[in-house]
């Protein structure tokens, strides 16, 4: 924009104010602990066992409560003045983390969160009305601005991986409290008691962007921002989904949006110059490419790929944005309050309309799909205005919307015509705190659909009921009503109950689910041996009482408690599969987390993963079985004097209470998904040589594979080549 701006009796007053630099400072600060904290949260969600719509929803409350205060630190900066709001938006920021020592849970997450909504609407409308009050400021400001802010955006999801890394977030919590902190201190003592965010123009004429432009401009932002608001709240998730990477490796993926976005900000200047380019225009278009790449991504390029499109394109469009919103009238805290609004109603709709869209699709992809076709259709209507400064043609809306039908057609095309002629359809979503991948072959892309949303749905209710976090489900009640009183459980969760006990009572206890009063403390494998022994006394599967008369249930013992999860992902594993029979599938695979049950009339190759390397050590072919692994891999610590090879992971030996060391994983093929699960937890305590005579005695149908802790490996005589 080329609008001259005159100073008011306390505006900042030239180009080089301290406070200028003071809002860029603070806001580097303040996105960089926002940006820890928005990383860390889908990853925590996700080890909690948090669905897909419940995260979108949490996401989207933070959104909505910065909506609403957007307009509010506008209105407030042009009345009195940026430094209040500013100072009362970084001081409840800081405050905002000390709800977690109080009540530790998800929630309490998500509270947080919705406080650093209210944080963020405060003081980003405040802070780019400074800047725009700037005397003759021009759209530099708002280049560097961006650039600040994504440089901490790139460096966030980094540092929040690393600070994540224990999957524990008191370190995360500890990071924004510090940017909070430092964001306040430098505007108390850089940004003037008097500064103002009002300018008046020397010329009526220069507020350009009143009326329908500014209307086609809001209209175009709020399709950009919905965008955003997704990838914010899902693209860690789906990055974990797609390609099994996780902590730091999904962070740098992350973070390469925010880089790309830092590299495009010069090239708005370029564009800016060239007559007949609309930076606006070519960076939104490449903004909603970017974010379609990445729905239809499979592998590591294709989200570097098009995350660098996506970041490219937001940083081409974003300062050219911000100038022409700064042009609309002279009340700068106004003009970015409203722009400040409609981004907030797009990042609200994002996550609300992604969690939905995952959550009945099973699709992770679609959702950012649809929201690059959204982004392209808002786009339309700021098309419509690109002749008014010379630039863009009047056909830009039609052939952006040719281009978006286009695509959606494809995709319907594809999505009809099913993946090949096996009818093989797959389905990926989030539950009892894994990736689940199902594999139907169905009749339709429909009828699969359905199957999989019902089966989601299903497993979903099965967890809350069996798992020892969901305190109204029959575990959780059970567990709290430890030594006191009887519990009547659901007759599934008693069934699974009685055969655990029955399969404990087989092991010697070596098997005990009773562990839980250990294993239902947050890192308990992370505590000291003592304190773990010192609950010695309480796992005793022999003091469970069942009733079966009644159908009720008892533990003896104050200090209980059930943990289910040695065998539950094997039992709704099964359970789902019963349903999916029942709905018309013909054949699959239900797999959780690197456990499944293969099904049907067909033969199903399924690769064995190496402990140590990740690799496929091994693949077999299976029908009408369940495959479950348990190894010392998927949740540990390293360090301490508590284990022999220096690393604590989370399977105890219910006899000293410490991580089992005969094994380094162990792979089971049973007749069911659940008799694979709990005999892999056993058998990975037990070791290759007391394993191999247990399963003959007790299980000769039954197949395992060891990993030593040697690396050697050893299998009974009927595994499978």
């Amino acid at each position: 924009m080329s609008a001259l701006m005159t100073e008011k009796s306390h505006s900042i007053r030239t180009r080089g104010n301290p406070a200028a630099w003071a809002i860029l400072l603070s806001g580097f600060l303040s996105s960089l602990g926002v940006g820890v904290f928005s990383f860390a949260v889908p990853l925590a969600s996700l080890d909690a066992r948090v669905g897909s719509l419940w995260l979108g929803t949490g996401f989207a409350g933070f959104f909505l409560s910065r909506l609403l205060a957007g307009p509010l630190g506008g209105w407030w900066s042009d009345r009195g003045g940026p430094r209040a709001p500013l100072l009362w938006g970084f001081g409840l920021g800081a405050l905002a983390p000390l709800a977690w020592p109080l009540h530790p849970s998800v929630s309490t997450l998500f509270f947080i969160q919705f406080v650093l909504g209210i944080v963020a609407g405060l003081v980003r409308p405040v802070g780019l009305a400074v800047l725009g009050a700037q005397p003759g400021s021009g759209s530099g400001w708002f280049r560097l601005h961006p650039l600040v802010a994504n440089i901490a955006l790139f460096i966030g999801p980094i540092l929040g991986g690393v600070l994540y890394w224990n999957r524990t977030v008191e370190p995360v919590l500890v990071g924004i409290a510090l940017g909070m902190v430092s964001a306040h201190l430098v505007v108390f003592a850089l940004v003037p008691a008097g500064a103002s965010t009002n300018a008046r123009r020397e010329e009526a004429g220069t507020e350009r962007a009143a009326g329908g432009r500014f209307a086609g401009l809001l209209i175009a932002i709020f399709g950009r921002t919905f965008g955003i608001g997704l990838v914010t709240a899902f693209y860690p998730v789906l990055l974990s989904l797609r390609l099994g990477a996780g902590g730091v490796a999904v962070g740098v993926m992350y973070s390469l949006i925010g880089l790309s976005t830092c590299i495009g900000l010069p090239i708005h200047g370029w564009l800016r110059k060239r007559s007949g380019v609309d930076p606006i225009l070519v960076g939104m278009l490449a903004s909603g490419a970017g974010l379609m790449g990445v729905g239809f991504g499979t592998e590591t390029w294709h989200f570097v790929l098009a995350g660098g499109v996506m970041g490219l394109g937001s940083g081409v469009s974003i300062p050219e944005a911000m100038t022409e919103a700064s042009a609309s009238m002279s009340g700068q805290g106004r003009a970015f309050g409203l722009a400040h609004l409609i981004t907030g109603l797009g990042f609200l709709a994002g996550p609300l309309v992604g969690g939905a869209t995952v959550q009945f699709s099973g699709d992770p992809g679609l959702p950012f799909i649809f929201a690059g076709l959204v982004g392209w259709v808002c786009l339309s209507f700021w098309a419509r205005r690109g002749r008014e400064n010379g630039r863009g043609s009047w056909n830009a809306p039609l052939l952006i919307l040719l281009l978006a039908a286009a695509v959606a057609g494809g995709w319907l095309l594809a999505r009809q015509s099913g993946p090949g002629h096996d009818r093989l359809y797959r389905h990926t979503d989030v539950a009892m705190g894994t990736v689940v991948n199902l594999t139907l072959e169905a009749a339709s892309a429909k009828a699969a659909d359905d199957a999989a949303r019902k089966a989601m749905a299903f497993m979903r209710t099965l967890q809350q009921d069996y798992d020892f976090r969901y305190e109204e489900g029959s575990v959780g009640r059970i567990n709290r009503a430890a030594g006191r009183s009887w519990v009547t459980p659901s007759k599934r969760a008693y069934g699974l109950l009685r055969r655990t006990l029955n399969f404990s009572a087989v092991t010697d206890g070596a098997f005990d689910p009773t562990i839980g009063a250990a294993t239902t403390s947050p890192l308990y494998f992370a505590l000291d041996k003592s304190l773990l022994e010192a609950k010695r006394h309480l796992v005793d599967y022999r003091l469970v009482r069942m009733d079966e008369a009644t159908g009720r249930v008892r533990l003896s013992k104050e200090g209980m408690a059930l943990d289910l999860g040695g065998v539950a992902k094997g039992a709704v594993i099964d359970a789902t599969v019963a349903l999916l029979r029942g709905l018309g599938v013909i054949a699959g695979i239900v797999e959780a987390g690197g456990d499944f049950y293969c099904f049907g009339d067909r033969d199903w190759t399924v690769g064995i993963r190496h402990p140590r390397d990740k690799s496929v050590y091994s693949t077999v072919s299976v029908r009408e079985k369940g495959v479950c692994g348990s190894g010392d891999y998927e949740q540990f610590v390293v360090g301490g004097q508590d284990s022999r090879s220096g690393v604590r992971h989370h399977i105890l030996d219910p006899s000293d209470m410490a991580p089992a060391d005969e094994s380094l994983g162990v792979t089971v093929i049973a007749s069911s998904a659940e008799q694979a699960d709990r005999l892999a937890t056993a058998l990975f305590i037990m070791g290759a040589q007391e394993g191999r005579r247990f399963l003959a005695l007790h299980c000769p149908q039954d197949a395992a594979m060891w990993f030593n802790p040697d690396l050697s490996v050893v299998v009974t005589e009927n595994f499978p080549h």
